[in-house]
């Protein structure tokens, strides 16, 4: 059926009335869809701040240690003296290798007392004493615990007697006016078992007594025969 058929029935007309067929194109009218569909609303858009780098965290600081004490630089032995006259390594040179007078001589022209210091030394044990290889050893032991006294000092020590009936006894000469043993805590292990005596070198008794100890004009001590000879 068609449109102009249907429209101009009674039925259609009676209800709608008379229709009029569109005569133009239909044309498309903006304004009037924008007032039938408005458009919803937008929220305005917010600034966005720039994202800020999130911090490290900070290590908790180590409270600060205490600072510890400075550990005194280890004095060494003999520091506070000055260079002697005497030459212990020239002095021992001529010890090994020349007769007692050359010897002699060099210490008499290079000797100042306080630069230098003569000792004798004494066990304080000779009751104690037994087997002989023991005293030696007694003896061994001094002079290895004092080994690195050994450019500071020079010394004899013997021993006299028979076994159960023995005597350590000797001489030294060693930098400063003071017992150079106690310079250095390794060199008194021993020595605090000996009784030592400065000699006034000035006085000639005291040289002449150097002098024999030098020359090992020591037969006996005491009507106890020689035994050993140690050396430092």
């Amino acid at each position: 059926v068609s449109t102009q058929s249907t429209g101009n029935q009674d039925e259609v007309i009676r209800v709608l009335g008379t229709t009029a067929l569109c005569t133009k194109p239909a044309q498309f009218d903006a304004k009037l869809f924008a007032a039938n569909h408005p458009k919803p609303q937008q929220k305005p858009k917010q600034e966005q701040k720039p994202k800020q780098e999130a911090k490290p965290k900070q290590e908790a600081a180590a409270p600060a240690a205490a600072a510890a004490p400075k550990k005194e630089a280890a004095k060494k032995p003999f520091q506070d003296l000055s260079k002697p006259k005497l030459d212990l390594d020239t002095f021992k040179r001529l010890y090994w290798n020349e007769e007692t007078p050359v010897i002699m001589k060099y210490f008499d022209e290079n000797f100042v007392d306080g630069e230098w210091s003569v000792w004798t030394a004494h066990y304080k044990y000779n009751h104690e004493l037994s087997q002989t290889h023991k005293t030696n050893n007694l003896v061994k032991g001094l002079m290895q615990r004092a080994e690195t006294m050994k450019k500071f000092a020079f010394g004899l020590m013997y021993v006299f007697g028979n076994p159960y009936d023995q005597v350590i006894t000797g001489i030294w000469m060693g930098r400063g006016d003071k017992n150079f043993f106690f310079e250095d805590e390794s060199w008194q292990v021993d020595i605090v078992n000996y009784d030592m005596e400065r000699l006034d070198m000035a006085l000639p008794q005291n040289r002449a007594l150097f002098e024999r100890w030098l020359s090992g004009g020591f037969d006996d001590w005491q009507g106890k025969p020689f035994e050993k000879e140690h050396i430092f």
